[in-house]
């Protein structure tokens, strides 16, 4: 079985700037800016949840056309919402197969970039399963190849406790993803994610909303 871990929480805002304020409001600490994803209609900021997991800010990159893009309907959004989340694996071509086991295709790896503010390109692959009826709350993968990773130099928020998924069809989910050794609680109910966090003893909440959690990235 190809090794998966929970990479990171992907929380969308309409502007990032606000994006970034909301997480200082959270958290006590400044986002730091990543850089833009061109072709996608996005930029993003920091921040990290500990050993191995993080939070990407996603925004629209008013530097970028717009229109079809992700960034696009990242602007519907009423506020910062948990859009989707992420799981890391060395192997994307093995997990392909072994998803595929459970019924599910996907596009992918697809190499991906993202150009930072100091002018330097970072360069990952991405998985994605198709998964409908899951909505976001099915993962996509990523292999981050020769590029740190983000969990690591990035201001720290806080350390990331657990991943709460709802689900209408909970005990397909939660199989498949126990299967690929993911520790998720799953529960029957509507599409949605909650992610818990300490920050200093206490607990914040990150969720997502009926919207978002349709916005996930193709």
């Amino acid at each position: 079985m190809t090794k998966v871990q929970i990479d990171h929480i992907m929380w969308g805002a309409p502007d990032l700037d606000a994006g970034i304020s909301e997480a200082q409001r959270l958290f006590g600490v400044e986002a730091a800016r990543g850089g833009s994803h061109p072709g996608l209609g996005t930029r993003n900021a920091l921040l990290s949840l500990g050993e191995g997991v993080y939070l990407e800010i996603i925004a629209p990159d008013p530097r970028q056309p717009l229109e079809g893009t992700f960034g696009e309907r990242l602007l519907t959004l009423d506020g910062c919402e948990i859009i989707t989340w992420a799981a890391s694996s060395a192997d994307l071509s093995a997990l392909s197969l072994e998803l595929a086991g459970h019924g599910l295709a996907c596009r992918g790896p697809v190499r991906t970039q993202r150009a930072t503010p100091e002018g330097d390109l970072l360069t990952w692959d991405l998985l994605f399963p198709d998964a409908p009826g899951y909505a976001g709350t099915f993962p996509f993968f990523i292999n981050w190849l020769e590029t740190p990773h983000p969990a690591t130099g990035n201001p720290p928020a806080g350390s990331f406790r657990a991943l709460t998924i709802g689900s209408p069809r909970a005990v397909e989910l939660a199989t498949t993803l126990t299967s690929l050794g993911l520790e998720v609680a799953v529960q029957e109910g509507a599409p949605a994610i909650a992610v818990e966090i300490d920050v200093g003893g206490s607990t914040i909440t990150l969720e997502s909303t009926p919207k978002s959690i349709d916005l996930r990235m193709p």
